[in-house]
């Protein structure tokens, strides 16, 4: 029987080398690729992490090479970060950077070298029905990953595998320990493009090379001006702390005005609301009406909730919740579910 051929993007971290390390013992043929995503980067993408891929793929004897895509990942991911917190919007770079930048540019090199499958280091799991595939939770419920995936086309999930979907984090700790895989020892939640030593709002205002003067005021809802900022996209919705004024009960930042550059608060129950609008739908599903049941959240770590999503003209959606809902974040990503099963996304407006 042929042995599968399959291509691994690894980052250098301990999840995608335990999956490189499953793949090659279940006797496939492996290729890991690296991309040099940014220079002076905090991980996934510095020169550190490529060694470590580089030194992880020797170790489990499959070949490595690394891909300099850094033009590409500074087009579509990093100018995007920018232009959204320049608009008073909070982005999610790592869904941007999976769905148009890591899956499609691996499928390049899997078609260039004639191979089987494309294998990544998420905790998540392809489902299959009816000759059909759909993107589905992890069985970590702590660490699942499907989220950051749920802008990944379609098109692409037939030949995703996923080695660590059916591992709990722990589990996947254990054989990295046995086998010593982990070399980058510590794992970090920040955007990965940003220097360990800065704030992501200095990063913004190193790239844009520019004097441009960013503060304002910071306002309630009737626009009564309650303080002063440096900067207003260093703050984001929900956000308690470093508002620098003081009541009986907390302030809490509601929105965002770019154009006046205000900063937006209110107290804790004005951040609660049971409708949104959300663009650029993507479903993975074959729609019949435009009124869906589903389950959606608005955020990565957040637990799913019940919702009508409307279908609107121009490929949007309203959605309405049974409850209404905390913090939700003009940038991020809604996910639509049905149980574990991604249905389909849309970005929140």
């Amino acid at each position: 029987m042929k042995k599968l051929n399959i291509v691994i993007g690894m980052s250098g971290g301990i999840d995608s080398s335990v999956a490189a390390y499953i793949l090659k013992k279940s006797n496939f043929n492996v290729v890991g690729i690296t991309f040099k995503l940014w220079q002076g980067a905090s991980r996934c993408c510095d020169i550190s992490d490529i060694n470590n891929a580089k030194s992880i793929a020797y170790k489990i004897g499959i070949p490595h090479y690394v891909i300099d895509i850094s033009k590409e990942f500074e087009k579509k991911v990093v100018k995007y970060f920018i232009k959204e917190y320049l608009n008073g919007r909070t982005p999610n770079p790592c869904v941007v950077c999976n769905a148009e930048i890591k899956i499609p540019f691996l499928f390049k090199k899997l078609n260039l070298l004639g191979f089987d499958y494309v294998a990544t280091g998420h905790y998540a799991k392809i489902f299959k029905k009816n000759k059909e595939y759909f993107l589905a939770k992890g069985k970590d419920s702590k660490k699942t990953q499907e989220y950051f995936l749920a802008r990944v086309h379609s098109e692409y999930l037939k030949k995703i595998l996923f080695p660590l979907g059916d591992l709990l984090k722990s589990e996947v700790k254990k054989i990295a320990d046995e086998k010593e895989l982990n070399l980058r020892k510590t794992e970090s939640q920040e955007v990965c493009f940003i220097p360990a030593n800065k704030k992501y709002y200095e990063f913004i205002i190193d790239y844009l090379k520019t004097k441009k003067d960013f503060s304002g005021k910071i306002v309630d809802k009737n626009l009564k001006e309650l303080g002063s900022h440096n900067c207003y996209f260093k703050f984001t919705i929900g956000q308690r702390e470093g508002l620098g004024i003081s009541d009986k009960t907390p302030y809490y930042v509601m929105n965002i005005d770019p154009k006046n550059k205000n900063v937006i608060v209110g107290k804790k129950e004005d951040l609660y609301c049971d409708k949104m609008k959300v663009k650029d739908i993507y479903f993975y599903i074959k729609k019949s009406e435009n009124l869906l049941q589903a389950y959606v959240k608005t955020r990565y770590n957040q637990q799913e909730r019940p919702a009508e999503i409307e279908i609107i003209g121009n490929n949007e959606a309203i959605i309405k919740f049974q409850k209404p809902i905390s913090a939700i974040t003009k940038g991020q990503l809604a996910v639509f579910y049905d149980n574990n099963i991604v249905l389909g996304s849309g970005w929140i407006e």
